[in-house]
């Protein structure tokens, strides 16, 4: 299961998440996003930019609840980016961690340290072509996964996260649970590496740990009870982009090029510069986040934003100098004897290309007949019409996804529909001037669109029910009206769109059926003279021959005044 989650009822078809992942890692199903945890390199931008915060990352709080409870000893790595996170310095962090029943909490920094140890060996034996750093996890799965041919020019190090749990395990026992807390999602894909033995039982992030400090109320109060022992000492610096070489000794950079690349879409055309061999002899500090660590997908934004996050961690960098005397800390700082070494695994994978003609037939399907009509918008989340033809087919994509060729149809069925109506409809702004009239309000009144449009509708029909509506707010429908300037007869519905500032007319021309009711009523009419004139006369008849007839000339009688009343009544229901 993927550690970012989507939810269902929330996902509105933005395709925002999918046009912002830098590796299309996110598949749209069923008119749902998902993630593709094989393909996601765990950067989370897709939680970024959601409008609709459909997406959440899996909570380790509970399991960390879990550790405390049973009273176990709870070992912090706390990543030195928690000082642009939170409002508080390091002795008030320390103090609540271990409110919430932490055993000690050191800084990550502590790690770093020992990583750009590391990375100066490397640079002396000048054995690589190039090194990349390995701190970033979202950068190791976007090499092992899209990039794997340059694995070989990955520093082969463990992250600072991997190497302060190595290091605290061997100073405080192996017993012990290690609980990371820092700005990334990547960190939670990367504790579950087999390879780095279990080194650390729960990432938090600072989300999570703000969540929980929220919930233990400990923003109300800045009391600092506990004295900070053995946290860290040096390499602070590393979360701001080049901090990484701020760590190295400058005789160690001579033998490579230094550079400092923040941003997965700057990392990605380095790499690819790599691939085609055009880089060679460089040291490459790479950060997937833009603004480096300081601006992870899950650091809790401060006021002054990007600025001040990074003043305030050159502030606090500076201030390790105050602690460099601690002997407990350079007793872990000089654990030299722990293998720091890591392996990288090729995860990429394999896919067997369609062909020109399959690609074609998703892009004919939705009306891209030729070059011309791929538009190449990117409005799908992807940036080419062949891309996302080929999303189509790997199953991530769905045809209905774009979004030009939804509009043309959507406006193809109404102005088929609306066209081919035999009602003539009017399209009217707030002041009842025409916007657009359909082809049968044109055969109608016999005016082209072009002369409609602009005028105000009472310059072309009589009748003041259109400010009536509009003033009222009260809509009229299937109202019978007479305009005599065009001796027409018509059933007339005026609707005021208020939310969009639009009135609908919908004219319904009955002349001609008017015209027949009264052909019929004439002529009902006239029968009903008809009908009066036989009573009349079997009235005098049946006066003279009344002995004769007897009760049957009563039942004639009835019988013709009831047919008379029928007719009458039909009259009357027409009118």
């Amino acid at each position: 299961m993927s550690i970012i989650q989507f939810k269902e009822a929330n996902c509105k078809n933005c395709y925002k998440c999918i046009r912002s992942c830098p590796v299309n890692a996110i598949a749209f199903k069923n008119d749902q996003a998902e993630i593709i945890h094989d393909e996601c390199i765990m950067c989370g931008r897709c939680l970024s930019v959601c409008p609709q915060n459909a997406k959440s990352v899996n909570s380790d709080i509970d399991k960390v609840r879990k550790f405390i409870g049973k009273k176990e000893k709870v070992y912090v790595s706390l990543a030195p980016s928690f000082i642009s996170a939170f409002d508080h310095d390091e002795r008030w962090l320390y103090c609540a961690l271990k409110k919430l029943g932490f055993t000690h909490i050191e800084g990550t920094a502590n790690g770093a340290y020992q990583v750009s140890r590391q990375y100066e060996r490397l640079l002396h034996k000048k054995e690589m072509k190039n090194i990349i750093t390995s701190c970033c996890p979202s950068i190791i799965f976007l090499i092992e996964k899209y990039y794997p041919q340059l694995m070989n020019q990955l520093a082969p190090v463990v992250s600072p996260m991997i190497a302060h749990a190595k290091m605290m395990r061997e100073t405080y026992g192996s017993r012990i649970r290690v609980v990371f807390i820092g700005p990334c999602i990547s960190k939670k894909d990367e504790c579950n590496d087999l390879q780095n033995e279990n080194q650390i039982d729960a990432v938090l992030t600072f989300e999570d740990l703000d969540n929980w400090f929220e919930e233990e109320g400990f923003y109300q109060s800045d009391e600092v009870q506990e004295e900070i022992s053995n946290f860290d000492n040096i390499a602070r610096i590393y979360p701001v982009p080049g901090g990484i070489l701020k760590t190295i000794g400058r005789n160690y950079k001579k033998n490579y090029k230094t550079i400092s690349v923040d941003g997965i879409e700057r990392c990605k055309e380095i790499l690819d510069s790599m691939v085609d061999g055009d880089i060679s002899n460089y040291f490459i500090e790479m950060s997937s986040c833009t603004g480096g660590c300081i601006a992870g997908p899950c650091i809790k934004n401060i006021k002054g934003g990007f600025l001040t996050s990074r003043e305030r961690l050159l502030e606090y960098a500076k201030r390790a100098a105050l602690n460099s005397g601690s002997s407990s800390v350079k007793s872990i700082m000089s654990a030299t004897k722990l293998d720091f070494s890591k392996r990288f695994v090729d995860k990429s994978k394999k896919i067997e290309m369609p062909s020109e003609d399959v690609i074609q037939g998703i892009l004919n399907s939705i009306g891209k007949f030729s070059r011309d009509k791929e538009l190449n918008c990117g409005a799908c989340g992807y940036h080419s019409c062949r891309e996302k033809a080929l999303a189509v087919y790997l199953g991530k994509a769905q045809v209905h996804m774009c979004l030009p060729y939804m509009r043309e149809r959507a406006e193809s069925i109404s102005n088929i529909i609306i066209n081919n109506t035999p009602n003539a409809i009017f399209a009217l702004d707030k002041n009842l001037n025409i916007q657009e009239a359909n082809t049968t309000a044109q055969k109608m009144f016999n005016k082209s669109n072009q002369y409609f449009e602009g005028r105000n509708i009472v310059e072309i029909l009589t009748c003041d029910k259109f400010e009536q509506v509009l003033e009222s707010g009260e809509n009229i429908y299937d109202e019978k009206y007479t305009y005599d300037d065009y001796s027409m007869v018509v059933k007339q519905s005026i609707i005021n769109v208020s939310k969009h500032n639009t009135v609908i007319v919908i004219i319904n021309d009955i002349t001609e059926e008017e015209a027949q009711r009264q052909r019929t009523l004439e002529s009902r009419s006239q029968n009903i003279d008809i009908t009066q004139k036989v009573i009349e006369k079997q009235m005098r008849v049946a006066q003279e021959i009344a002995s004769l007839l007897g009760e049957t000339t009563a039942e004639t009688k009835v019988a013709l005044t009831k047919l008379k009343n029928s007719i009458m009544s039909e009259i009357g229901d027409m009118k």
